[in-house]
Order: C-alpha cells, then sequence, then structure tokens
C-alpha cells in the first residue's frame, strides 16, 4: 500500500491568533478557500479558522464567528465562484422530531444567509453526517454529503453519498444515494473532498484515505478507479477533514486525541497536514 508524503504540518494553535498550547481545536472539516487559504472547522466551536497554507503566522489567519443551530461542525465546503461557504452540521432535532442533517451557509462577508435541512431521516445523532463537498456542473450546483450507515447483514458500517442539487428557491433536494465501492471500505469515515473528477475519503479510525474518480455526469464512482493510502507514520490517527489543494496534493486537519490512544498520538493531533500522492514509480 502506498504511503501518502508530508510536505509539512503544524499545530493549529501555532496559527491562530489568541490561542495556545491549553485550547481545544478538534478539527473536524477543511476546504480550500483561495489559492494559499484553507478554512478549517471544529466540532467543538461555533467558529470558522481562516489559514495560511505557508503554515505560518499571518495576518490573514483568524478565527470568526459563525451561528448555526448545532454546537460544531462536521465538515466545510467553499463556493470559489460566489465567495459561499457551507458548514455541515451532522444531525439535529428537525420540528417533527426527526434527525436530520443541515447545511450553515455564509456569504462572501461571512455573514449567515440561512440553515437549510438535507433531506431524509438519520438513525443516530452520532451516525449522520461526517463530510461536505460543492461543486458546480453545467450550470447546475451541487452538495456531495457523506454518511455512514450499518449493514442490515454484517453489521458493518458502510459509507454512503447523497448527491443534492440546488433547487429554484435554494433548498437542497436529493438527486442520488451511492454506496461506496468495496476497496473504500473502512472502519469509519470522517470527510470527503471533490476536485474536478477525483474524489478523496479519509476514514479516522482506519487511518487511510482513498482517491478515486467520479463520473462527471452520473457522479457515480469509476469501478476499478481508486486507490488507498497510507499516512506517513503510526502517529496520524485522527485526521477527520481532508480537501484537495492541487491534483496531487491533500490538505488534511486532524481532532484531539482520543482517551486510550499512545501518547506519540499528541504529537499530530488538533493539527493542519499538507501530503502529496506518490506517483507509481514513488510509491
Amino acid at each position: 500500500m502506498k504511503r501518502l508524503k508530508l510536505i509539512r504540518e503544524e499545530k493549529l494553535f501555532r496559527l491562530i491568533p489568541g490561542r495556545s498550547k491549553k485550547s481545544r481545536l478538534e478539527a473536524s472539516g477543511v476546504a480550500l478557500a483561495g489559492a494559499s487559504t484553507a478554512f478549517v472547522v471544529f466540532d467543538n466551536l461555533n467558529q470558522i479558522a481562516s489559514v495560511d497554507l505557508s503554515l505560518k503566522r499571518s495576518r490573514r489567519n483568524e478565527l470568526w464567528p459563525a451561528p448555526s443551530l448545532g454546537a460544531g461542525f462536521e465538515d466545510i465546503a467553499a463556493d470559489a465562484r460566489n465567495g459561499s461557504t457551507f458548514a455541515l452540521i451532522e444531525a439535529v432535532e428537525d420540528t417533527d422530531g426527526v434527525l436530520r442533517g443541515f447545511v450553515a451557509e455564509y456569504d462572501r462577508q461571512r455573514r449567515l444567509r440561512h440553515c437549510t435541512r438535507l433531506p431524509g431521516r438519520l438513525d443516530a445523532a452520532n451516525k449522520g453526517f461526517e463530510g461536505l463537498a460543492h461543486a458546480r456542473r453545467q450550470g447546475r450546483e451541487y452538495l456531495f454529503a457523506l454518511r455512514e450507515e450499518n449493514s442490515k447483514s454484517s453489521g458493518r458500517r458502510r459509507g454512503r453519498i447523497d448527491v443534492y442539487t440546488r433547487s429554484a428557491r435554494g433548498r437542497w433536494k436529493l438527486s442520488r444515494s451511492t454506496a461506496l465501492p468495496k476497496d473504500a471500505r473502512f472502519k469509519d469515515y470522517s470527510a470527503l473532498a471533490i476536485r474536478d473528477d477525483r474524489i478523496a475519503i479519509v476514514s479516522q479510525e482506519s487511518a487511510r484515505v482513498w482517491v478515486a474518480r467520479l463520473h462527471t455526469r452520473t457522479h457515480k464512482v469509476i469501478l476499478g478507479s481508486g486507490a488507498v493510502y497510507r499516512f506517513p507514520g503510526r502517529n496520524y490517527r485522527n485526521v477527520e477533514g481532508i480537501a484537495w489543494l492541487s491534483d496531487d496534493t491533500l490538505i488534511a486537519v486532524s481532532d484531539r486525541m482520543k482517551t486510550g490512544q499512545p501518547a506519540r498520538c499528541a504529537k499530530k493531533d488538533q493539527s493542519i497536514h499538507l501530503f502529496r500522492i506518490p506517483k507509481r514509480k514513488d510509491a
């Protein structure tokens, strides 16, 4: 199995003004927000961080308020065309008592536009939507939402991608739902990222990234196109967000280490990382 190549990484508290080593920055998602800037969300904060991808202290690094229906976010996506930002809320009890996922949308000035439900019901508050990506294709706007479900036959977790289109009223309508293929079967699913016809999905528990190609019209995974990559070392046990920086480079963010994990995992937790996908001859 091929390994990702580490380019650079840094603890988030070193980059975000006003934060210290004792700050809890439980990073849960990341999105490319410009040629050299990433947006990072946290599952313990209703705030979004802007981080310069030099991973050095910069005046562009900041933490801005992001009001929403939930307490923290699972993932984030960005629309480069109009400057919108989409923050994913894993599961919230709706007005009818049903658990649903929601997406908070912010404009270019970082003002909350609205918080919109994703159609369908969820079985549990901690088994809702895990990842989010945004795309525009043939004049239409799409959201790709990653969720987990338990197999009724085996009881194992499976990954599924729900594809939503934007209606004339601004709501999200389910277009199709597709189960991930067998080569993307992980212990859990943490986030997804889409760039043109390429998709990346990360698993925190498996400490793996799966990269494949999507059919641009049907949005289905092209069978046989997937490859699984390991992180550079055993300390990367908490990667929870992923985004594309370029065709061969991924941005990742790590959550706080879990109770019971080896102490060495603290070296890589609550951090932002840049990885290069190796070519076949480098694998």
